[in-house]
């Protein structure tokens, strides 16, 4: 069985920093660090315009991505628990719920799955989208939860990140609204007006809970162009991932011991562990017993901390 534990590698900057704290905090982990052998992939975040866990799922399911931007293959990839009665040869666009924090220097990004949005407040937002958008090249088609199906045109390709690769950071790192075409920097900025005191907004705010004032736009690929297979048993771990997304490294070190709870009782057996950092894949496979013997245990240390 494949074990993939999201979020488990910090940036290169933090990870030497990190090591006593793993030690001290995730006996399991700590284990399963020195008794593996690890295998890294390193990736051009920026050239495949997502996270390293998105081109993985993609990556599974034999997209190929087109100048190895994998970041088209995110909507058609999330859309097919959302959407089934699509064209599999149309490219497929999603339109996503955030929440745009503004920083005095900087400006992060919250995904939808981060914003406990209900599907009442879903609907009433997308539904307000929609005189916006009659303004646009852009139309809504159906929407569902927290992404709405959205019908481009026949002349866009733009190539959009993935959000989740925008949450990482800061939003200011990876994009620029002068970047975009014109017509959808209009539509995301009066979205922005719109939502920004909607009832929906004030009685969120007023409950405590982050407004949802924004909204961003990914995709391009088609279904058929995603082929899953089946794959052996996979457990995915993902206490650490919005932690880590958000790069809150006190938080991220809190929540070691509950990764190590959680790791515990699979110690036992031989698995196999897929590691997700910012921007590599490290998948570790257990030594032979003779190497566990002359094990240094200090060895793993010189990948985690290594830099691309």
């Amino acid at each position: 069985m494949d074990i993939v534990i999201l979020g488990a590698i910090p940036h290169d900057l933090m990870a030497k920093e990190s090591e006593a704290y793993i030690e001290k905090q995730a006996p399991a982990f700590t284990r399963l660090l020195q008794t593996h052998k690890a295998s890294t992939e390193w990736l051009d975040i920026e050239a495949i315009g997502c996270t390293p866990y998105e081109y993985y799922q993609l990556k599974k399911a034999n997209y190929q991505g087109e100048n190895n931007f994998y970041a088209k293959g995110v909507a058609p990839l999330y859309a097919s628990t959302h959407f089934n009665t699509f064209p599999s040869h149309q490219a497929v666009y999603l339109m996503e719920l955030t929440y745009v924090e503004i920083g005095q220097h900087h400006a992060s990004l919250y995904t939808s799955d981060e914003l406990n949005i209900t599907p009442d407040e879903a609907k009433a937002l997308f539904d307000s989208s929609i005189e916006v958008l009659a303004h646009s090249p852009y139309r809504l088609l159906q929407h569902n939860n927290n992404m709405a199906l959205m019908d481009m045109g026949d002349n866009f390709t733009l190539p959009l990140f993935s959000p989740s690769l925008l949450a990482t950071g800061h939003l200011n790192d990876w994009h620029q609204l002068g970047d975009l075409a014109r017509p959808l920097r209009n539509v995301l900025a009066e979205l922005q007006i719109l939502w920004y005191n909607h009832p929906i907004n004030q009685a969120r705010q007023a409950r405590g809970l982050k407004p949802i004032n924004s909204a961003w736009i990914y995709g391009g690929a088609c279904f058929n162009e995603i082929h899953p297979v089946s794959s052996p048993t996979e457990k995915v771990l993902s206490q650490l991932s919005k932690v880590h997304l958000h790069q809150d490294w006190g938080r991220w070190i809190a929540e070691l011991a509950t990764l190590d709870t959680q790791l515990a009782p699979l110690s036992q057996s031989s698995h196999r562990y897929i590691l997700f950092g910012f921007d590599r894949i490290v998948t570790l496979t257990p030594k032979p017993f003779w190497a566990k013997l002359i094990n240094n245990k200090s060895e793993w240390k010189q990948w985690w901390s290594q830099s691309k």
